[in-house]
């Protein structure tokens, strides 16, 4: 989420000398939290070539190259503050109750204040990296990543890393901080490199600290992850070395990033398959043949952009198809379309679908109970009876009926979908007329919408009808709800490609493409939405914050493919300031040593293993 000036970089404050033991699921959540006011959408992109390391996060020469993700957090307060006035009143309200939690609970706790005891000293961006809850060495066949349950601690390893851009006032700064309440510092070395750690205090109050190469400020909860970071410093692998992952930075490089994120898609899935119960081996391993996805984030003045870049391991089975064929579907919707989303190819997005869907606890909809339910309704098999001639151009919308033509439903759904063998998708929606005839007692019947012949569907008490049939260029489609299929026959003169909302909020950078998402969150999401969509209270708050969200999909080659997505956001001004902090009193300590003075002779404890 984000900061005001002083106020607004306090989300920096996070960093500090007092880390919270986290469940994987937990920090997950908070990292979405921080990114935005409910969390988008991300996905996939890559190059081939390398970049220098100063291109690369922050601090991220430090970071395992067996992290689970990191998130990197842009410390210039303008960005922050620049973050904070979108919105509404209520979602500034909620973000700062959010910042002020942070704040205290890292920052105030341990005697802190940003202004004063970091913003001196700390660089322009700064790094977390989250360690997975198992030993990354429990590997199955063909070096997957497939830990035990009794390998799974339940808890992940957070490191933070602060580049030191003025070194004599981080020194100053440090060298005077006092140990949390009850404790003491304790130091120590490994392998030449001073640490300060705390003793005397409870599990939530440990934390390990040191500077390396007087560049980077470490932090950590436990002895282990600050000797990892070294260790990787001095030359164990890092997510520098992870196949493609500078090639992908690269490509997402941009001038002034508010923030930079990174999954290591192989731990996230072992991960996944322990936090869920839809998960096995044969499925951990189809998504272990991705490699990572990485997106940078920047504020524009209308709102927030992501650009995400996901790649498969160099040596995958697994292969993109290289097709970008979404090229004509936004042209046969109308301007005022509420939500749609498309795609080159219906068949292969829902295998794609299918085969990530064990391994993603987000996923809206399980393979196996749709197909279940086509079955049950209609007889009919998705993938024998459906899919198989729907390997063209496909488009999912929503839009509200014609104005001369209320209905009972307050939207119609229309699917299109470009047919790879008309004779078969003909013979599909014959056998579907006769279900609904015999089984349902529908009234199915052909009728006329302009000089369109179109076959139509109606209950018996009147309440539902439904309309399918075929448009130029072998296109099929089939509406449902509100009586919208005069909405595209003919051809809207103003579609939806054309209108300034949507040209304003779907990137259009990536030509050729593969499709688009595209919704107008004000008219789809307001307050007479229906029950089932509604939301909890605050997701509502950050889902009323947004006016509009669109996305655009491009496959780049076999095995790369990217997103880019904007999040239009609403303005509601300059927020309220933060509430200051109270600092607690001081006490009485115990003599402590320095905290991190220069290198000692090494004297390395049994207690911290290399």
């Amino acid at each position: 989420m984000s900061e005001t000036n002083s106020e607004t970089q306090d989300t920096k404050e996070t960093p500090k000398f007092k880390l919270e033991k986290q469940k994987v699921s937990i920090g997950i959540a908070a990292v979405a939290a921080v990114l935005l006011l409910g969390g988008a959408i991300t996905a996939f992109w890559a190059i081939a070539q390398k970049r220098p390391l100063p291109e690369i996060p922050v601090g991220a020469e430090l970071i395992p190259e067996d992290a689970l993700m990191t998130l990197s957090l842009t410390t210039d307060a303008g960005q922050w503050q620049r973050m904070r006035e979108f919105g509404t009143p209520e979602s500034q309200q909620l973000l700062n109750n959010y910042l002020v939690q942070l704040r205290d609970r890292y920052l105030t706790a341990n005697g802190f204040q940003y202004e004063q005891d970091i913003q001196p000293w700390v660089g322009s961006e700064v790094t977390l990296g989250f360690l997975p809850p198992f030993p990354v060495n429990a590997s199955g066949e063909d070096n997957e990543i497939v830990p035990s349950p009794a390998a799974f601690s339940g808890r992940q390893s957070l490191l933070m890393v602060l580049p030191i851009a003025n070194p004599n006032r981080a020194k100053q700064i440090l060298e005077s901080a006092q140990p949390p309440q009850g404790g003491r510092w304790v130091p120590r070395t490994y392998k030449n490199i001073e640490i300060k750690e705390t003793q005397g205090v409870s599990d939530e109050n440990r934390f390990s600290v040191t500077v390396i190469d007087g560049r980077y400020l470490a932090i950590a909860k436990d002895s282990e992850t600050i000797n990892r970071a070294i260790d990787t410093f001095l030359g164990e692998p890092s997510i520098v070395d992870a196949p493609g992952a500078i090639a992908a930075w690269q490509k997402i490089e941009t001038s002034r990033p508010f923030g930079r994120f990174y999954v290591n898609v192989p731990v996230a899935a072992a991960v996944a398959s322990l936090n869920s119960d839809r998960a096995v081996p044969e499925e951990i391993a189809q998504q272990q043949q991705n490699q990572g996805f990485a997106t940078s984030i920047t504020l524009q003045p209308e709102g927030i952009a992501f650009d995400t870049v996901a790649w498969l391991k160099p040596d995958s089975e697994r292969k993109y198809a290289v097709e970008n064929n979404g090229k004509t579907m936004t042209t046969r919707l109308p301007a005022d379309t509420l939500m749609m989303m498309s795609g080159g190819n219906l068949q292969r997005v829902w295998q794609d679908y299918s085969q990530g869907v064990a391994t993603n606890p987000l996923a809206p909809i399980n393979p196996d109970w749709l197909k279940t339910a086509i079955q049950n309704t209609t007889t009919l098999d998705l993938e024998k009876d459906l899919l198989p001639w729907m390997q063209g151009e496909f488009s999912l919308a929503m839009m509200p009926p014609p104005e001369n033509n209320p209905s009972f439903f307050p939207v119609g759904v229309v699917l299109m979908v470009q047919a790879s063998d008309r004779r078969a998708g003909e013979a599909t929606l014959a056998k579907l007329d006769q279900v609904m005839s015999e089984q349902y007692n529908f009234k199915v019947e052909p009728v006329q919408i302009g000089e369109q012949p179109v076959v139509k569907w109606t209950a018996q008490n009147g309440s539902v009808s439904v309309n399918h049939g075929w448009l130029d260029g072998n296109v099929a489609f089939i509406s449902v709800l509100a009586p919208v299929a005069e909405r595209i026959i003919p051809k809207p003169q103003t579609p939806l490609a054309m209108s300034q909302q949507f040209q304003s909020v779907v990137p259009l950078e990536l030509t050729p493409n593969n499709g688009h998402f595209f919704m107008d969150m004000e008219r789809t999401l307001n307050t007479n939405t229906p029950a089932w969509l509604q939301l909890p209270p605050q997701q509502q708050i950050a889902i009323n914050a947004m006016r509009a969200i669109g996305v655009t999909a491009a496959i780049e080659n076999q095995r790369t493919s990217r997103y880019q997505v904007f999040v239009a956001m609403k303005k509601a001004g300059s927020p309220q300031p933060l509430p200051p902090a109270t600092l607690p009193s001081a006490q009485p300590t115990t003599p402590s040593p320095a905290p991190v003075a220069p290198a000692t002779p090494e004297v390395e404890t049994p207690s911290t293993p290399e």
